[in-house]
């Protein structure tokens, strides 16, 4: 059965009639379109932001796919819904000619990765915070070779929701396939730093210029 986007529950930073560059944020499990929504207050203020809500009920909240969703062939078919209502929506709603980076956290993370990998060419950039990835191989996958987008994975060293062997897989696979930079800060769990937020800021500035070895230097410093 499709999924589609509640329109009226997107969270906007800016409204534009111009194609200007624009993030699309997604929350993770049991969360909601305001989670992330702050984040904007960040960006660089080229861009626009717009924080969507997952299409599936969970717990007082909403969810991408179900949980534990993540290896098996059920599992697979609930990322490509989840990941068709976002593209059905974009195709709907902003101009074809709008840069969009996504950026998501956790199951918005997976989310970020699985549309990379599945319209590599709609995207300029991702950023995935404390996410993963479906080990479900694509018949796009290598179109996200040829692509080359930036992606920025931040993750804390100390986070008991996604095991380390699932962080390694999305960092070694998005490795092969990216021009990746990723960030692991000290003492944080699953969430959010103000490094880390500083870090997004700075990737938009980096992504929307091109200068993506630059992000990557900035980051190491």
């Amino acid at each position: 059965m499709a999924l589609t986007l509640n329109r009226d529950a997107i969270v906007w930073s800016r409204t534009s009639t111009e194609p200007k560059p624009l993030v699309i944020l997604m929350h993770g499990l049991g969360s909601h379109e305001n989670d992330l929504a702050s984040l904007a207050d960040f960006f660089p203020k080229s861009y626009a932001s717009a924080s969507v809500r997952a299409p599936l009920d969970f717990m007082g909240g909403y969810a991408w796919f179900p949980q534990g969703s993540f290896a098996t062939e059920q599992g697979a078919e609930a990322f490509n819904l989840a990941t068709d209502a976002v593209l059905d929506w974009i195709d709907a709603d902003i101009d074809p000619l709008t840069p969009i980076v996504l950026l998501g956290f956790s199951q918005g993370g997976a989310m970020v990765s699985h549309l990379l990998r599945t319209r590599p060419e709609r995207f300029i950039g991702g950023i995935m915070l404390s996410g993963f990835i479906s080990p479900a191989p694509l018949p796009t996958d290598a179109e996200v070779a040829t692509a080359q987008l930036p992606i920025f994975i931040g993750r804390g060293d100390q986070d008991e929701v996604i095991s380390m062997d699932r962080f390694e897989q999305a960092s070694d696979w998005l490795h092969e396939r990216s021009l990746l930079t990723e960030v692991v800060y000290n003492g944080m769990g699953h969430s959010v730093c103000h490094p880390e937020v500083l870090n997004i800021a700075k990737f938009l500035e980096f992504a929307i210029s091109g200068e993506n070895d630059a992000f990557a230097a900035f980051t190491q410093k």
